[in-house]
This record gives C-alpha cells, structure tokens and sequence, in this order.
C-alpha cells in the first residue's frame, strides 16, 4: 500500500489545518479486513475525514479502517458521483444553510418539499440520490472478530438499519475502539461501471484537522484484470495471499543464499591460509 503524506498543511482563517495524503487500492483478492486502508483516528471535535475513491472495472469493494480514540457521537456521509479531481466540500453545509433559508421564508413550501424528498428519498434507500449504487457496511471488533453493526441495506426495522441510519444523522453513540468501513455496489448496479464516491467521517460537531484521502487504482483495475489468488491460512495475521506469502518465501530463500555463500567465502579464507601450497 502506497501511502504519502506532505511535510507542511495549510491552516484556513478560522484555524483548520488540512491534510492530504494518498493511498493504493489492492486487488480483490486481498480485499480483507486485515488489509484495510488505514484513514488514521478520529477523535470528538478534533478531525474530519474525507476519503475519495473509486469502484472500478475489476474492482468489486474497498475496506478502511478508522481508529476512534473517544467515546461520542459518530457520523457518516457517502454520496456517489464524485470524481478524484473534485475538491472536497462538507456534504451538508450549504443544503443546511438553504433549508434554513427556506423553512423562514416559505415554511408551507418547504414542509411539502421535505415531504417530497422524503418519499423520493425511499426509493433509494437510506443514502438517498445522492448514493444511488452504494451500499456501506460498518463492522467494529468484538470478542477477536469483526461484527457488522450497520448496513445501508438492511431491513428497515433492523438493528443494523437503525444503527445505519443514526450514524448518517450523526446521532450514533460510538465508543472507543476500530472500526472496519465497506464500501460496494448495489445488488442492482452494474458491476462493470465504475462508481466514484466520497466518504466523510466526524465525531462531534466541530474539527481542528481536515484530512483528505484519496485512493488510487489497484493494478487489476489498471489492467482491467481480476485475480483469483488462493489464500493460505497463518496463525499470525489471519490470512495472506499466495502471492505475498511467496514474495515472503522467496525472501528468506534468499537471506539463505546469502548466508551460505558468505559461510562458503569465509571456509574457502580459511583454507587457503592453513594450506601448505
């Protein structure tokens, strides 16, 4: 996994630094939670977190994984559509201020008009529209496994449904510990579309440090191929591709080598000092 971080931020008027750094998708088939793209930790009232990404061809589902170092209020927003080049904005700021304009000045019109977005809204399940082919997944870690505890498609009624729905309304009580994000395609959405999106994460009302995270392609996707790499069990880590634990072999193959050719050097010195001719 590629990972850059820059040397300086920029700090805004109102005292925000920014941060950005950037981080390599990996191939489908060590798509785990073991390998999920760490986005740092999350405090109360200390960062946002913004993550631009891209399901692509051959590029079924990405995995993150945040840190939350306090207990709080944790909130969630993903919208599709948008673009690795797109400047990140809060997803809610300006419609707040809008519907704050408009609930004073035509409070009838507006009622009507949430009533509207409402039962629009419904169609498209709790992301709404504006997630049209998204479906997020939050697990946490309990007892040595990860548990699902939201899920933007569970039946509505469910705990998972509820818990989906508080965390998109910023109203979901998080307590510390890791927790795993999944990010996919609807059932009903092209598998073969790519599908950009962004993801936003804050606990808390306000924030100190702004973070941007953008993900890049991972080779199957550049090369619009899929791999099917068995994967091989280890009492360490959980699970590992054969790929890697090749590359793994073949390295401690070679510190062999080289231990012996250094052994054979240092018996040849030796012989020829103790030889008579």
């Amino acid at each position: 996994m590629a990972l850059t971080i820059p040397s300086s931020t920029n700090v805004d008027d109102s005292g925000v630094s920014h941060w950005e750094k950037s981080i390599t998708d990996v191939n489908d088939v060590d798509e785990t939670f073991a390998n999920a793209r760490d986005l740092g930790y999350m405090r109360l009232n200390y960062a946002r977190i913004s993550t631009v990404g891209k399901l692509a061809n051959n590029d079924t589902l990405d995995m993150y994984k945040i840190q939350v170092q306090s207990n709080g209020k944790l909130s969630i927003s993903l919208r599709s559509g948008a673009s690795e080049d797109e400047n990140v904005l809060d997803l809610s700021e300006y419609q707040a201020k809008l519907d704050e304009l408009k609930k004073l000045t035509d409070p009838e019109g507006y009622a009507k008009e949430q009533e509207e977005k409402a039962k629009e809204a419904a169609k498209y399940g709790l992301l709404g529209e504006n997630g049209e082919g998204l479906q997020i997944q939050v697990y946490t870690y309990k007892n040595g496994k990860e548990v699902l505890i939201a899920d933007s498609t569970a039946e509505e009624g469910s705990d998972e449904h509820i818990a989906m729905e508080q965390l998109l309304n910023g109203e979901y009580k998080a307590k510390k510990g890791d927790f795993y994000i999944k990010i996919s395609r609807t059932e009903d959405y092209d598998a073969n579309k790519d599908l950009a999106y962004v993801m936003q994460i804050k606990q808390g009302e306000n924030y100190k440090h702004d973070y941007v995270t953008t993900e890049s392609m991972s080779e199957d996707s550049k090369n619009k191929t899929t791999s099917h790499v068995p994967m091989i069990s280890t009492s360490a880590t959980g699970s590992l591709s054969a790929v890697n634990a090749l590359e793994i072999q073949a390295t401690r193959y070679q510190g062999a080598a080289d231990m012996l050719a250094n052994g054979y050097l240092n018996l040849a010195r030796i012989y020829q000092n103790n030889s008579k001719y």
